[in-house]
């Protein structure tokens, strides 16, 4: 399994106003990469691939923990890396991003159930 941060993270822009903080929505532009067809990408989706991406995307939009992290089977974290391989177009705007898809925690299905009892 593995856990990836989805919590917004902030870019400094310089302005003729000197420099500002705008919000970078991570979840919006994982969506946005990982169901994107087009010049900036490689893959091609059938529409079963398109709706079986949208189901892995809901399930992460609707599992956010208290610290803005999802946690994902294998083979759902695949689909989404293997959405970001065919992606093309990204900058230095998108390093965060890319670090937090590509530079994931491993998590054992065992410490997930140890934290699941320990609510209760």
């Amino acid at each position: 399994m593995k856990k990836i941060n989805v919590k917004d993270y902030f870019l400094e822009v310089s302005t003729n106003e000197g420099t500002k903080k705008f919000p970078y929505n991570v979840m919006t532009s994982i969506e946005n990469i990982v169901c994107a067809s087009g010049q900036a990408t490689s893959q091609r989706l059938t529409p079963s691939e398109l709706l079986e991406r949208y189901r892995i995307l809901t399930k992460m939009r609707n599992n956010i923990d208290k610290d803005g992290n999802v946690i994902l089977e294998d083979s759902e974290y695949n689909i989404i890396k293997k959405g970001f391989d065919a992606f093309s177009g990204v900058g230095i705007n998108e390093v965060e991003l890319c670090k937090r898809v590509y530079e994931v925690e491993d998590i054992k299905s065992e410490d997930i159930q140890v934290k699941k009892k320990n609510k209760k």
